[in-house]
């Protein structure tokens, strides 16, 4: 009978640290994630994003394969090439993509790794970028090389701004957080470059996707340098307003440890009296 009331005890402890934790953190039930890609075949067999190439004007080579870990696109140093939430008409493919509220925080997590790329005929541009909009047109276009992640500015457009050097070479998983007025980003799990949002919408060509709310871009959007890159799963999580920063996540995951740990403690020492 001892043995029972202690472990109800304990049941009944632990059900109240679940309860105070999820208190804190209750994104673990109510935040929005959205699979753009799963890591299995093409991305534009899937419902949310397009692929889409210039090679027909350009004369320029993009092509796609399927890989273990996902899809793999190489792209020349002529050609545009990528994948999208917007179709070449620049209409959604997906009716039903989130609205992007930066002041309410919205992150991209993909899974990532550039073998290889060129950008010899212009140092401010890369061969695979990552380009997000929020609803408002202010986002953030990343720019990766095998050994550098640069932001791109927007006065002047297209100069690189803040980076970091690190090797993107091996996948891996990054994650993107837009909120309020800045970015932050994540290689491995470790913040690696943060910044302030730009806003790119002075672009001027035959197609201006800067102009595009909640616009998502992966690939390579520049006729000026090449790449071969890796794509796994993709993930959107499109409102962190109940999501606390990873290093309170952590933190939170430690106090519930300790607090468990104390609770078996003090239990073991009432069984053995």
């Amino acid at each position: 009978m001892r043995s029972e009331t202690i472990r109800v005890k304990f049941c009944s402890v632990a059900t109240l640290l679940a309860v105070w934790l999820f208190s804190l953190n209750p994104s673990v039930v109510l935040a929005s994630v959205i699979p753009l890609y799963s890591g299995v075949g093409l991305p534009a067999t899937q419902a949310w994003l397009d692929f889409a190439s210039d090679a027909a004007v350009s004369s320029g080579s993009a092509v796609q394969t399927p890989v273990a870990a996902g899809v793999q696109l190489s792209t020349d140093a002529v050609v545009k090439a990528g994948y999208s939430n917007y179709l070449v008409n620049q209409q959604l493919k997906n009716p039903a993509f989130p609205v992007l509220d930066r002041l309410a925080g919205y992150e991209l997590a993909l899974d990532l790794g550039l073998q290889s790329e060129n950008h010899a005929l212009n140092p401010n541009r890369a061969g695979f970028s990552l380009t997000l909009l929020s609803a408002d047109l202010r986002g953030i276009e990343l720019g990766f090389w095998t050994d550098r992640i640069q932001a791109q500015g927007d006065s002047p457009l297209f100069q690189f701004g803040e980076g970091v050097t690190t090797s993107t070479v091996a996948q891996q998983n990054y994650r993107l957080r837009v909120q309020g007025n800045s970015y932050r980003l994540f290689q491995g799990g470790v913040q690696v470059l943060t910044g302030a949002l730009r806003d790119y919408s002075a672009f001027s060509g035959p197609i201006n996707p800067y102009i595009l709310p909640n616009f998502l871009f992966l690939g390579d959007n520049t006729s000026s340098a090449a790449a071969t890159v890796s794509l796994g799963p993709i993930e959107l999580q499109s409102d962190l307003t109940a999501v606390p920063e990873p290093e309170v996540s952590a933190l939170l995951a430690g106090v519930g440890t300790v607090l468990l740990a104390g609770v078996r403690r003090k239990l073991q020492k009432k069984r053995s009296a």
